[in-house]
């Protein structure tokens, strides 16, 4: 099956494509380099931001960066750079290939927003969410549930893309298992490698015996979070809250 993904460049990103290409092995990929844009400029001059964000990229590197020499470059059939690009040239440019690459089955990653309107209905096309859905849509959907007093709603989904943004049949939800030692960026980064552990191996072995895959498909639609709804006072409030869930829960 002649696979096409679509995904960022950071190392999370190439871990899943690295899990998933050991299944689907007749593949390329495109990669979208991003940049820090005016707005995390902005909030990267923030101590509570910036330190934030360290963190992060610690146990992104701890996690996954052991697999960045498995990573294919090879494979790379465009490299795309977000602040060079809108969303219409993007979604240009990426139909250009797809027309000319003709995959059967495309994955989305961390990148811009697909227009799969205008992509051919052959293809089979699914995205990999940062977040648990149907309950968080949009962008830093594994922070949100901390913030919300939700911290059980962290996770990593698989959907099909459809026209509206992280609202297509769910196939696959990924909770990661919290720890007494976990954070919220830790338990974001376990999420992502627990996906990567049992999804690409139970969707590979679905296609293969030509099964049909089964999903859900959830009427109410939750709200989609943005860029601007985040502030970085609210990094304390979202770490007190985890860690207020998370002495209940280990208690439990």
């Amino acid at each position: 099956m002649k696979t096409l993904f679509i995904t960022g460049g950071d190392l999370r990103h190439k871990y899943i494509v690295y899990k998933f290409s050991r299944f689907f092995k007749n593949y390329k990929c495109i990669i979208e380099k991003r940049d820090l844009n005016i707005k995390h400029k902005i909030l990267s001059k923030n101590k509570y931001y910036k330190r934030n964000i360290e963190n992060f990229n610690f146990y992104q590197r701890k996690n996954f960066e052991k697999y960045k020499n498995k990573f294919d470059k090879k494979k790379i059939i465009k490299t795309i750079y977000r602040n060079r690009t809108n969303n219409k040239i993007f979604n240009k440019i990426v139909r250009k290939i797809i027309y000319n690459y003709k995959p059967d089955l495309i994955f989305s990653y961390g990148c811009q927003i697909l227009e799969i309107k205008k992509i051919s209905k052959k293809i089979m096309g699914y995205n990999i969410h940062g977040g648990l859905l149907p309950f968080y849509r949009g962008v830093n959907t594994n922070f949100w549930p901390h913030y919300n007093k939700d911290s059980s709603k962290v996770g990593v989904s698989l959907h099909k893309i459809e026209n509206r943004v992280d609202s297509g049949v769910v196939y696959f939800t990924i909770r990661p298992i919290i720890k007494k030692n976990s954070t919220i960026n830790s338990l974001s980064c376990d999420a992502i490698k627990k996906f990567g552990s049992i999804v690409p191996k139970k969707f590979y072995l679905i296609t293969k015996n030509k099964k049909k895959l089964k999903g859900k498909v959830f009427k109410k639609i939750y709200k989609s979070w943005r860029k601007k709804d985040f502030s970085p006072s609210m990094i304390d409030i979202a770490n007190t809250n985890f860690k207020n869930y998370k002495k209940k829960f280990l208690r439990s």
